[in-house]
């Protein structure tokens, strides 16, 4: 569930968490989760296995120095993890003066695209970068590079599973139904690193070399098909929209992306409401809730918010 800053180019996947998000209303667990994570940011000082590497970068976004040095640890402790990978290649995108020095090491971002070769998200954070440097010729190649990847993945959706994994086994005297719920807000937490270069490139403006809009057209195909999240998919049909070479490229872009948006309705409303139940006065429905949460999170993380969202239908009545 992680926060679009692009309105117009990508929003936010529909879940009840993020209706709770937005809610005047506080948390019943409002006390709790404070307390929660004050604890937290003091226990995760002392990471000393990735996998807590790795939540205390991600915990720590208003300190890109501290995340930065978490996520190296656990990328260099944990090479083969693409979660890392990816994690430490954007965070090494903030521009930070003195640079920092697990950044300066090695081009983390293109670590990650060698690392993740079949994945086009790195590729795409390539082709901004290279924007900003002025490179016009690299910038049309590495996104006809993502075009051709036979996947998107920025590993958002493995985010409240890893929360969820530490949380549930952490003894800070709360209900397991706030610690659940601070798993979905920390899971939340992320930004779509790739939503801004790819509106500046593909979306911005309407003087791209027939070459880039090309490749921006092929680009937005691509996400549509082959996108991990709901966000990339929505992106891309906008995409496509955008650099379609006539009027019934365009309309069909248009006609499939709103395929997309109904399919991520129609997953909202199927999946069990654990939102509201972790609220619940009721023991039983708030543990009923974390067990929904729990599915939810695994499926998330093994399959990707779309196939998740795909099983989802298949199996519900016709």
């Amino acid at each position: 569930m992680p926060a679009a800053r692009e309105p117009g180019l990508v929003r936010q996947s529909p879940t009840g968490l993020e209706v709770r998000e937005g809610d005047a209303t506080p948390s019943r667990w409002q006390s709790d989760l404070e307390r929660l994570d004050s604890d937290l940011r003091l226990r995760l000082l002392t990471a000393n296995e990735p996998r807590i590497d790795w939540l205390a970068g991600d915990i720590d976004s208003a300190d890109v120095e501290s995340q930065v040095r978490h996520y190296a640890a656990a990328r260099i402790a944990a090479p083969g993890e693409r979660l890392y990978l990816a994690s430490l290649g954007i965070a090494c995108l903030h521009p930070v003066r003195p640079t920092l020095a697990p950044c300066d090491a090695v081009d983390r971002l293109a670590d990650w695209a060698r690392r993740d070769t079949d994945n086009g998200v790195p590729s795409l954070l390539l082709a901004g970068r290279a924007r900003q440097r002025g490179q016009s010729d690299a910038v049309a190649s590495y996104v006809e590079q993502a075009a051709g990847a036979p996947r998107f993945d920025d590993y958002w959706s493995q985010h409240s599973q890893r929360w969820w994994d530490y949380l549930r086994a952490v003894d800070v005297g709360i209900d397991a139904a706030a610690k659940a719920e601070a798993a979905a807000k920390y899971g939340s937490m992320n930004d779509l690193a790739w939503a801004q270069p790819l509106r500046i490139v593909c979306a911005e403006g309407s003087a791209r070399p027939d070459r880039l809009r090309d490749a921006c057209a092929n680009l937005g195909q691509a996400l549509m098909a082959r996108g991990a999240s709901f966000a990339l998919r929505r992106a891309g049909a906008r995409i496509a929209e955008i650099n379609a070479p006539d009027a019934a490229a365009r309309s069909a872009a248009q006609a499939r992306g709103a395929r997309i948006l109904a399919m991520t309705a129609r997953c909202t409303q199927l999946q069990p409401d654990f939102a509201t139940a972790l609220e619940s006065p009721q023991p039983a429905t708030r543990a009923r809730g974390v067990e929904d949460f729990t599915t939810w999170a695994n499926a998330q993380a093994q399959l990707g918010e779309v196939a998740s969202c795909e099983r989802v239908l298949a199996a519900a009545p016709r």
